[in-house]
């Protein structure tokens, strides 16, 4: 089957990819906004979720949905829209005889699927030959509201152009970042120790001067190692997120963001393009066991649902040279614990405490930077 790519059509507001799932899901209580919706358009204009009608609703789950119930609600709307799709003209076919003569099946009609079931057959998928990205973002905002003018009660209540649809917000994610200390006394005596000046009295048997330690500072330096591209292009802006708070709000006492692809092989980079490079070795070096903490968050291969025994070998590697540095290490996974089975990420899960982003989960990765606790997930 040849691959399928989304069109976004630019000449009514009604023919914007999706946008009619993303009305249905909202007016069914899913809490979605532009920032939803413009985040979709853009993983489809980089080739997410094309290939075929699972391929999209997998894109849309992990992108919307956020508990079980939703994923129900997003089953059932998903088929329906996809039954119609022949009739919406947002999404055309391709070459409908070399469908034909690839799969007979697609042929032969089918009865409806129940609600819970997605239909993955080279026909049902809506597809067209090319992909027209939007040039005018308030195109999206406007078609967004269009489709909601009727709805009066419900856009007041849950349209929003707020960012903080992630599963983690941005409040959250700094104070979770506070609690990655490790507290040591440095620098000029300024502060008043009171226990220790009421033991000099009690040995002197009167205060002759009052005890003065150094104020406590952060110690901790978190190296924050960011994947980019490919699979992580849906999460580029909840990854600029964790970096953005970690520099603003952490309160450390040291921050380095870099950023790789799949894997640190010989290099990684300072910027998201990757053009200041710096040879891992380098960046191995000056790391301190004492107070260094490495944060890595990557889908490690959840997000397309693969298994490379390449990636596992070189991130083993890797992670066993970073190991020789630090003590604390945790792995951040943007994809849920449960798509991690029979991918690459469930193996590398049994090599560094990983855990799926969510407030506890979070949590729970700094708790391991703190050394507080060690989970792997088997």
């Amino acid at each position: 089957m040849e691959a399928a790519e989304v069109q976004l059509a630019t000449t009514n507001k009604e023919e914007l990819p999706l946008l009619d799932l993303f009305t249905r899901l909202r007016e069914a209580g899913l809490p979605l906004g532009i920032d939803e919706y413009r985040l979709i358009l853009e993983a489809l204009q980089k080739g997410f979720g094309t290939t075929n009608q699972e391929a999209l609703a997998e894109l849309c789950r992990t992108l919307w949905v956020k508990s079980k119930d939703e994923e129900h609600l997003f089953n059932y709307h998903f088929q329906q829209v996809m039954s119609a799709s022949s009739t919406n003209s947002a999404f055309t076919s391709t070459s409908p005889e070399k469908l034909d003569s690839s799969d007979t099946k697609t042929t032969k009609p089918t009865s409806q699927p129940e609600p819970e079931q997605v239909e993955n057959t080279p026909a049902s998928v809506p597809v067209s030959s090319e992909l027209i990205e939007v040039e005018d973002e308030m195109q999206v905002a406007e078609a967004v509201q269009f489709t909601t003018n009727s709805f009066d009660e419900i856009a007041e209540n849950r349209f929003t152009e707020t960012d903080e649809y992630f599963p983690v917000t941005r409040r959250q994610m700094k104070q979770s970042w506070r609690h990655l200390r490790r507290f040591v006394r440095q620098g000029l005596p300024t502060e008043f120790d009171v226990e220790a000046t009421i033991e000099r009295i009690g040995q002197q048997g009167m205060l002759l001067e009052p005890v003065m330690v150094p104020s406590r500072v952060n110690r901790t330096e978190l190296q924050l190692l960011i994947d980019q591209k490919g699979s992580m292009v849906p999460f580029h802006a909840l990854s600029q997120r964790l970096a953005d708070t970690a520099l603003r709000g952490g309160r450390l006492g040291k921050t380095g963001i870099y950023y790789f692809h799949n894997c640190p092989t010989k290099y990684i980079y300072r910027d998201t393009v990757r053009q200041k490079a710096e040879a891992v070795s380098d960046f191995l070096a000056q790391l301190r066991p004492e107070c260094s903490a490495v944060l890595i968050f990557s889908d490690a291969g959840a997000a397309r649902g693969g298994y490379s025994l390449e990636r596992l070998e070189l991130t083993e590697k890797f992670l066993y040279q970073l190991k020789q540095r630090v003590r604390y290490i945790a792995w951040v996974n943007p994809m849920a614990t449960e798509r991690w089975f029979g991918t690459t990420a469930g193996e590398i899960a049994r090599l560094v405490p990983m855990f799926e982003l969510s407030r506890q989960g979070l949590d729970s990765a700094i708790d391991v930077l703190r050394g507080r606790q060690v989970m792997l997930h088997n």
